[in-house]
């Protein structure tokens, strides 16, 4: 997904009005019937919905996520280098149960406010987690590394604790309470949900000055460092977990978690295959080494130490894997290597041979009949380079 502030020309700490004026510029010049694609100003169309919004800038902002696409708190994902955001919680849920007949039962804190006319926020315990891939090359997943990632991380304004405001009154949509309870009625009975209030941001308050800090954002920017480290032996799809680094939001009471998932990326990987602990690595040989013995330096070996074969113990078919035992890759927290295969590739095509060449071939297959070219027999052709 792309920027939603990219897509109005803006960067994030854009006002509410800015992005309107943004808006209306761009809608100007996008819009289908002026000329412009139907995809960008739909995706115009999107972002501003966002934005305008300041319960969905506020997630979008913490999460990287557009609201209501993941499936919950705690959870996400983000396919490239930087860091997404998972599911959007459900803020909106039944209020009690209904009794036979219709009528609806409310719990005791139902509609009710806290005795200063402000009522219970709907703020979700944990933000949901971020998850972001990582290239490891191979070496580094043989060897382990450690390394610090910076990111950028929001944090409750110090200035306004969060509010948003250095002076706050009640909201007037919502009458303090943080939310609006709406009925829908199905046959006989009145289903009451309640919805979180945008206008207050589910705080119940609004803002009557604005912070000095954070103009009204209710967060600030900051830098944060992970210390990464990659251990022996870990694997494609391991997942390291940093508890709590997430942005924070006032929609949340704790941070989500920062979750790297490790990717190979590793330049050698046409030479190098790794199967669970075992490395594969092809080799290339004439006829003459598959009939009579052969050796080779394997270069470039993860653990960065040079590996010397020799093979004479007979014929070596194409296709054929030879193991080495202890050449593959640390199997993780137990000190123990797994094995290298090699698959031996023969290169059959040594030219023609001469004639005191066949005569000794044959005298080591003394058992093969030289074919007979008949009146009827078919003789093939070598194809064209």
């Amino acid at each position: 997904m792309s920027d939603l502030y990219g897509r109005l020309g803006l960067n994030k700490s854009a006002s509410a009005d800015e992005i309107k004026r943004a808006y209306r510029k761009e809608a100007l010049t996008k819009h289908p019937d002026r000329g412009g694609k139907k995809e960008e100003f739909q995706g115009l169309q999107e972002a501003y919905d966002v934005l305008s919004d300041p319960d969905k800038r506020a997630y979008y902002d913490t999460t990287g996520q557009m609201p209501g696409s993941g499936s919950g708190p705690g959870t996400g994902s983000d396919m490239g280098f930087g860091f997404g955001g998972g599911g959007m919680p459900d803020l909106s849920a039944m209020f009690g149960s209904m009794f036979p007949g219709g009528v609806p039962f409310f719990g005791q804190n139902f509609g009710q406010g806290n005795g200063h006319g402000q009522g219970h926020r709907m703020k979700a315990a944990r933000g949901p987690n971020k998850i972001h891939e990582i290239g490891v090359g191979l070496a580094d997943l043989y060897k382990g590394k450690t390394f610090k990632l910076n990111m950028k991380r929001d944090t409750l304004c110090s200035g306004c604790n969060g509010k948003g405001g250095a002076r706050m009154e009640s909201c007037n949509s919502c009458g303090g309470k943080g939310f609006r309870v709406r009925g829908q009625q199905m046959g006989p009975i009145m289903a009451m949900t309640q919805e979180a209030c945008a206008t207050c941001a589910q705080t119940g308050q609004r803002v009557a000055e604005e912070c000095g800090v954070c103009k009204g954002k209710r967060v600030t920017e900051s830098e944060s460092v992970l210390d990464v480290v990659i251990e022996p032996g870990m694997k494609e799809g391991d997942r390291l977990t940093f508890v709590g680094q997430c942005s924070e939001s006032p929609q949340f009471n704790t941070p989500g978690d920062v979750i790297l998932v490790i990717r190979s990326a590793t330049t050698d990987a046409g030479q190098w295959v790794r199967s669970g602990n075992d490395l594969t690595c092809e080799v290339q040989l004439t006829l003459a080494e598959a009939l009579l013995g052969w050796g080779r330096q394997i270069e470039r070996h993860p653990s960065g130490r040079p590996l010397h074969i020799v093979w004479k113990n007979g014929v070596v078919r194409e296709g054929e894997v030879l193991r080495i035992t202890g050449w593959g890759m640390p199997v993780h927290s137990s000190g123990k290597l797994g094995d290298l295969r090699l698959v031996c590739r023969v290169q059959a095509d040594q030219g023609a041979w001469s004639e005191e060449q066949q005569r000794a071939l044959m005298s080591v297959w003394p058992t093969w009949i030289e074919p007979v070219i008949k009146e009827d027999s078919v003789v093939p052709s070598r194809p064209l380079a």
